[in-house]
């Protein structure tokens, strides 16, 4: 495949070493020199001096023959103009775009950018999963399919603590589910499972179920537990 990058910041930059390693031809876009300057030294000769934003400079880049092309610079607006020269202009038939403020997903749908990634909620679930006091974590989100997979992790605090799996509001997930417990291999959990603290629960949902899994797994949202305190 032809990968055209724009911005080669830590993430533009990530992506190309793993796109190449993967033997893919790959160009980033990038103005600022020091950075362009780091790919090469690093990576070869993939950088093109410019904005992913501009028509002159994607051109150049050929992105009328790309496969993919991803937004990674760190502003939405410039992102979002660059994804959408790239799905009209050029017809690239896969485009993505790195979202830096989770508040402008539904402009850049409204737009017709489907496919976005936010940085802000993956560094959220990222540090949750390892914090046991969040028994639910949003591993991954399928958009295609509107479709999430989560992780639920039984807590001592619980009400999920010592029940078996048909006791509770997850008895859908038997037999759908992947169980994870410590000292034995991952297994398809049963609705007699009986669940103890630190098992975890991996399963794909739709994207409108997380929020009753994030209740039935005993996870209050933010304004619960702010009124809790009071």
């Amino acid at each position: 495949m032809y990968i055209v990058i724009a911005g080669g910041g830590e993430v533009g930059f990530q992506l190309a070493r793993e796109f190449l390693a993967g033997g893919h031809e790959v160009l980033v876009i990038e103005s600022h020199p020091s950075r362009r300057e780091r790919l090469e030294e690093q990576l070869g000769d993939v950088a093109l001096g410019g904005e992913g934003c501009r028509i002159q400079c994607l051109d150049e880049a050929g992105v009328s023959r790309a496969d993919v092309f991803i937004a990674a610079t760190a502003a939405d607006e410039d992102n979002l103009a660059a994804c959408q020269l790239a799905r009209l202009k050029y017809r690239v038939p896969r485009v993505v775009a790195l979202l830096n403020n989770p508040r402008n997903r539904n402009i850049f749908r409204k737009l017709g950018i489907e496919h976005t990634v936010d940085v802000t909620a993956i560094v959220c679930e990222s540090v949750k999963s390892v914090i046991p006091s969040f028994p639910l974590v949003r591993v991954l989100g399928i958009e295609d399919q509107d479709v999430e997979i989560v992780q639920i992790r039984v807590v001592a605090s619980s009400p999920l603590d010592g029940k078996r799996l048909e006791e509770t509001g997850l008895a859908f997930l038997a037999d759908n589910a992947c169980l994870v417990r410590s000292g034995s291999g991952p297994q398809v959990i049963s609705g007699r499972a009986e669940l103890r603290a630190d098992d975890r629960i991996v399963c794909v949902v739709p994207r409108d179920m997380v929020e009753r899994l994030r209740l039935e797994a005993g996870e209050h949202g933010p304004l619960d537990s702010l009124a809790s305190r009071h």
